[in-house]
C-alpha cells in the first residue's frame, strides 16, 4: 500500500485492521486515502467503511469522485441538520435524501473540499480536490488523427473527461477504450482514446495546433500537438515539386533548389567565420513548472557563482503548486531573479522560447530547474562557446544526460547532492579532458550562442508538446548551416531529471524520437554511429582515473581478482573488500570483461558501477594497468577466480612484486566443468585425466575458454605451487586438492563463524500437518534440481504429508510448481533469506547438492533459522553437518522414495525437540 499508493491495497489494509480490533488505525488510514483518492464504488467498501464509522465513534465519512459528485455516510444515531459542506468558503446545500451531492462547476481547482457534522470532520475531509481530479496522460499524432491514453489516479474507477481546443472551437471527449499501457505504477488504468482526422475536421479542428485538456484544466503530456502537419507539409511538397516540374508545360529552372521532406541527420553546412562576440553578456533561462525544493536549490546553487552581468531569467510555466508561485514572487522582489510568469502551460520547448526572447541580444544558457551547478560553471562554458568561431552550443558533463552522461553513459545515475556535485566537478576540471564535438547539445544545460541563435531561430514548440527532442532537432538544424556542438567533460552539472514528467516520459520520448526520425531521417543512425565511436569515453577515462587517485590512502591495498559472475564467489569476496576496508587499506577488486574478442579487466573497489570507465584492454593496456595499481602500494593480490580473464592476468603477482594468496572457491583450478558434475549429471567421482578429457570433449567447458583437463592442470600447477598461502574453505576442499596437486598444502578457512546453536521450534498449531521442507538457495542441476523435482513428484503420486518450499528459484521453475507439492518465493536479496525462510514455517531444511560444495551460505541461513538439516553425504555441507550435529545426511544417489521417507523422518523428529 505505501509502496504504490493502491488504492484496493489500502482498502484491504484497512478491512484486516478493523477484523482485528484497530479500529482507530483502520479509521485514520480510510481518512487519509479519502482525502486524495475516490472512495471506490460497491457494497463492500460501504459496508467496510460503515463498520469503521461504528467501532470508531466517528460521525460519518466522506469522498469526492472525479465526476464532482461528494459522497457521504453518517453514523446513525447522528442528526442531519447539523452537516455542512464547503467548497473553500463556499457553502454547498445539504440534499434532504441520500448521500450524495454534486459540487458546483470549477470545484477541480478548489483548494479544499471541507465536510463536518457538528462541527467535526468527517472521514476522509478536508477532501483534495486537486488530487482527485488530475489527469494523467499521453497524446501523439497518427495519420491526420489523435490517439492517446490517460486516467485519473485519483478516481481509477473514472473514464477522463478530456477537452479539445483549437482554433477558436472546442470538442468534448472520453477516455473509455481498454487499452495496454506501459506505466510503471502498479494497478494503474490508462484509457485510450482515438479520434480520427475526419471526426476533427467536422468539429473545426482540421487545421492547426490543438490542445487537449484533462478535467483539471492542464494539458496532456504531447500536448499541443497538430495531427495535420505533416500531411499538410507532405502536400506543400508535393505542391511545390508539381510548379517546379508541371505536367503539363516545360520544367522550371534547373538552379531552382528541390523541396525536401526533412533536414538530413548528418548533413552539415559551411562553418561560420565571424569571430564571436566577447562583449555580449549571457543570461541562465531557468523554465520551471513542479519541485519547489528542486527550483530553489538550483537557483541558489547559480546566484552562489553567477558571474557580474549574468541574470537569472525564470519562467514559470503554469505552475501548479501554489508554494512554486510564491516562491518565485518572493525571488522576484528581492531581484534575485528576473520572473517572466505565463498565462497558460506551454511546455518546456515554448517556456524556453520566452526565455530566450526575454534574453534579446544576449547569449542564452537553458537550465533545467533540477540541477545543481559548481563554481565557475558558467565562465567554463562560454569559454568553451566562444572557442572557435562555428560552436553553436556546449554542454557539460551530468549523471543524467544521455550521451553526456557520467560515470555511464546513456544511464539514470546515481543523484548527487551540492556537495557531491562539486567534489565530481573539482576532478573533472582538474582531469584535464578536452571538449568532444557532439551530434546534438542536451537541453539540461545548454549554452546557446547568440548569433547561433539569430540565423537558426528558437525551439520548435509545435511538435515536441513538454519536450524531449526540441533541443536536438535545434541542434540538427544550427548543424545544417555550419554550427558544431561541443560536449564539455570537464565540467560537471548534477541533474536530478524527468521530475515534471511522471509516468507519460518515456511515452513522450518514444513518441518524439519519431518525429525527430521524420524531420531529420538519418537521425537514429548519427546518433547510434556517435555513441558506438564513443569519443566521450577517454574524458569519462581521466574523471574516473582523477576520482581512483583521489581516492588512495596510505595503508597499501589488496588486490582481489574474481569473475563476474553471481553467487558465493561474490558474497565472499565482498566480505573480504568489506573487511579489508575496515583494516584501513584499499580493496581493489578486478573484474573481466570482453568486448567482441577483446579482453578487458575493470578496476573498482567493491561496487562495479562506481568505476566502469576504468577498463584495461589486454594485453595492449598491461603496462597502463600495473601503472595504476602499482600507484596504490599494493601488498598482496587474493586470486578468488581467474574466470573471463587474459591468461597474463594469473602472472599479476610477480609483476607487482607481490605475494599472492589463492582462494579455492571450487573446482576450476582442475576441473573445466568446475562442479564435479560429468555424465549423468551426476558427481564424476574425480576419475583420471583421461576420463576427464571424454568429458569436457562431450559437455564442453564452463569456464569461459577452451582449454583440456590436461592443459588446464599444467597451467594450474605452478600457480598453486608458488602462491604465498592457499586457502580452502573446509578440510574436504583441502582434502579434494591435494589429490590432484600433491604439491599444495591448502589451509581450510571457514567462510563464516560457527552457529551456536539452533533456535527452539516455533510450536506447531496443528502437530499432524505436513511435514514442511524448506530448500533455500539458486538450485540448478548441480544443487540438485533432478532429485527434489523427483521428490516432490513422488510426494504427489504417493499423497505423502509432505510438501517442499523453496526459498529462492530453480533451473526450471514450472516443472516444479506442476508437481503441486512445491512452493516458491522466487529470487531473494541477500538480506532478506533470513526472513523468507523463517516465513515458510518449516520443520526442516534440505542442501540437495549432488557436488562437493567447497562451503555451503545457505546451510548456515537455515541454521541460523533455527531448522536442521538434511544433506547428501559429500562435500563440506555433510562435513559440516557431521560436525555439529544439526541434521542428517543421505547417501548420495538414493532413490526419491527413500528421500522423502527420510525427510518425512527426519521432519517429525525436527518437530518433537526441545
Amino acid at each position: 500500500a505505501r509502496l504504490e499508493d493502491l488504492r484496493d491495497a489500502w482498502v484491504l489494509l484497512a478491512a484486516v485492521r478493523h477484523r482485528f480490533g484497530f479500529a482507530d488505525i483502520a479509521r485514520d488510514e480510510l481518512a487519509a486515502l479519502l482525502h486524495r483518492q475516490a472512495p471506490p464504488d460497491g457494497p463492500g467498501f460501504a459496508a467496510l467503511i460503515g463498520a469503521v464509522v461504528e467501532a470508531s465513534g466517528a460521525p460519518g465519512w466522506c469522498g469526492l469522485t472525479a465526476a464532482g459528485e461528494l459522497r457521504f455516510g453518517l453514523a446513525p444515531e447522528r442528526a442531519r441538520r447539523a452537516l455542512r459542506i464547503f467548497v473553500d468558503q463556499t457553502r454547498v446545500a445539504v440534499p434532504r435524501a441520500g448521500g450524495r451531492v454534486m459540487l458546483p462547476a470549477g470545484w477541480q481547482s478548489a483548494r479544499a473540499v471541507m465536510v463536518t457534522l457538528d462541527g467535526v470532520p468527517l472521514i476522509g475531509s478536508p477532501i483534495r480536490p486537486d488530487a482527485i481530479a488530475r489527469v494523467e496522460g499521453f497524446v501523439a499524432a497518427r495519420d491526420g488523427g489523435i490517439d492517446g491514453w490517460a486516467w485519473q489516479p485519483g478516481d481509477p474507477d473514472h473514464a477522463p473527461e478530456l477537452c479539445l481546443v483549437g482554433g477558436g472551437m472546442r470538442l468534448r471527449w472520453t477516455a473509455d477504450l481498454e487499452v495496454a499501457v506501459d506505466h510503471p505504477r502498479y494497478g494503474a488504468r490508462p484509457r485510450g482514446f482515438r479520434i480520427d482526422a475526419a471526426t476533427l475536421a467536422a468539429h473545426g479542428l482540421g487545421a492547426g495546433a490543438i490542445t487537449l485538456l484533462g478535467g483539471d484544466g492542464r494539458p496532456l503530456y504531447g500536448s499541443p500537438l497538430d495531427p495535420g502537419l505533416e500531411r499538410r507539409s507532405a502536400a506543400a511538397a508535393v505542391e511545390q515539386v508539381r510548379r517546379l516540374f508541371p505536367a503539363d508545360a516545360a520544367p522550371a529552372a534547373e538552379d531552382v533548389a528541390l523541396p525536401t521532406a526533412g533536414i538530413p541527420a548528418a548533413l552539415v553546412g559551411a562553418a561560420p567565420t565571424a569571430p564571436a562576440d566577447r562583449a555580449r553578456g549571457v543570461d541562465v533561462v531557468i523554465p520551471v513548472y513542479r519541485g519547489v525544493e528542486e527550483t530553489l536549490a538550483c537557483i541558489n546553487s547559480v546566484r552562489a557563482s553567477l558571474p557580474r552581468g549574468a541574470r537569472i531569467v525564470v519562467v514559470e510555466d503554469c505552475a501548479p503548486e501554489p508554494a512554486m508561485r510564491a516562491l518565485l514572487d518572493s525571488l522576484a522582489a528581492r531581484k534575485r531573479i528576473v520572473l517572466h510568469r505565463l498565462a497558460r502551460n506551454r511546455g518546456f520547448p515554448g517556456a524556453a522560447n520566452e526565455g530566450i526572447r526575454q534574453a534579446a541580444g544576449r547569449d542564452v544558457v537553458l537550465l533545467n530547474s533540477d540541477t545543481l551547478v559548481p563554481p565557475g560553471w558558467l565562465e567554463r562554458l562560454r569559454a568553451a562557446a566562444l572557442a572557435a568561431p562555428d560552436i553553436g552550443s556546449v554542454t557539460p558533463l551530468s549523471n543524467d544526460a544521455t550521451i553526456m552522461s557520467y560515470p555511464r553513459p546513456n544511464e539514470d545515475n546515481a543523484v548527487p547532492d551540492l556537495a557531491a556535485t562539486v567534489g565530481l566537478d573539482r576532478l573533472a576540471a582538474a582531469s584535464g579532458a578536452e571538449p568532444v564535438d557532439i551530434p546534438s547539445g542536451i537541453g539540461f544545460c545548454m549554452y546557446m550562442r547568440r548569433d547561433c541563435l539569430d540565423q537558426v531561430g528558437g525551439l520548435r514548440e509545435d511538435v515536441f508538446g513538454q519536450g524531449y527532442g526540441e533541443e536536438n532537432d535545434w541542434c540538427l538544424r544550427a548543424r545544417a548551416v555550419g554550427w558544431r556542438h561541443v560536449g564539455l567533460p570537464s565540467l560537471f552539472v548534477g541533474h536530478v531529471g524527468g521530475r515534471s514528467f511522471g509516468a507519460a516520459k518515456g511515452h513522450l520520448i518514444a513518441r518524439n524520437l519519431e518525429v525527430l526520425e521524420r524531420l531529420h531521417p538519418g537521425y537514429e543512425r548519427v546518433i547510434h554511429d556517435w555513441v558506438a565511436r564513443d569519443p566521450m569515453a577517454p574524458g569519462r577515462r581521466l574523471i574516473d582515473l582523477a576520482r581512483w587517485r583521489a581516492g588512495a590512502g596510505e595503508a597499501g591495498a589488496v588486490i582481489l581478482m574474481t569473475h563476474r559472475r553471481e553467487g558465493g564467489v561474490k558474497r565472499r569476496v565482498a566480505e573480504r573488500a568489506a573487511a579489508i576496508r575496515a583494516q584501513g587499506q584499499r580493496p581493489i577488486v578486478l573484474l573481466p570483461a570482453r568486448i567482441g574478442p577483446q579482453f578487458v579487466c575493470q578496476v573498482h573497489e567493491g561496487d562495479a558501477a562506481a568505476y566502469p570507465n576504468l577498463q584495461f584492454a589486454l594485453p595492449a593496456q598491461w603496462n597502463e594497468l600495473l601503472e595504476l595499481l602499482r600507484a596504490d602500494r599494493p601488498v598482496e593480490v587474493e586470486l578468488h577466480h581467474f574466470i573471463g580473464h587474459h591468461p597474463d592476468m594469473l602472472g599479476l603477482p610477480e609483476a607487482l612484486g607481490v605475494p599472492c594468496e589463492v582462494v579455492l572457491h571450487d573446482y576450476s583450478w582442475f576441473c573445466p566443468r568446475i562442479n564435479l558434475v560429468g555424465p549423468g549429471d551426476r558427481y564424476c567421482g574425480e576419475p583420471d585425466l583421461a576420463a576427464c578429457e571424454t568429458c569436457v570433449r562431450d559437455r564442453g567447458t564452463n569456464i569461459d575458454e577452451t582449454i583440456t583437463p590436461t592443459e588446464l592442470v599444467a597451467r594450474s600447477a605452478p600457480r598453486l605451487a608458488t602462491a604465498a598461502r592457499v586457502i580452502a574453505p573446509s578440510p574436504d576442499t583441502a582434502r579434494r586438492y591435494r589429490r590432484h596437486f600433491p604439491k599444495i598444502r591448502p589451509a581450510p578457512v571457514a567462510w563464516e563463524p560457527a552457529v551456536e546453536s539452533l533456535r527452539p521450534p516455533v510450536p506447531r498449531a496443528d502437530p499432524n500437518a505436513a511435514i514442511r521442507v524448506v530448500i533455500p538457495g539458486a538450485i540448478g542441476i548441480e544443487k540438485g534440481y533432478d532429485t527434489v523435482l523427483a521428490c516432490a513428484r513422488d510426494a504427489a503420486n504417493r499423497r505423502l504429508g509432505i510438501t517442499f518450499a523453496l526459498v529462492g528459484h530453480s533451473c526450471d521453475d514450472a516443472r516444479l510448481l506442476d508437481t503441486g507439492w512445491c512452493s516458491l518465493t522466487g529470487a531473494y536479496a541477500e538480506a532478506d533469506a533470513p526472513g523468507l525462510i523463517a516465513a515458510q514455517e518449516g520443520d526442516i531444511a534440505w542442501v540437495p547438492s549432488i557436488w562437493p560444495e567447497t562451503w555451503c551460505y545457505t546451510l548456515t541461513l537455515a541454521w541460523q533459522a533455527g531448522l536442521p538439516a538434511m544433506a547428501f553425504d559429500i562435500g563440506a555441507p555433510a562435513e559440516r553437518i557431521r560436525a555439529s550435529g544439526w541434521g542428517w545426511l543421505l547417501p548420495l544417489g538414493l532413490p526419491p522414495a527413500q528421500i522423502n521417507d527420510a525427510l518425512i523422518s527426519a521432519g517429525r523428529t525436527a518437530r518433537g525437540r526441545k
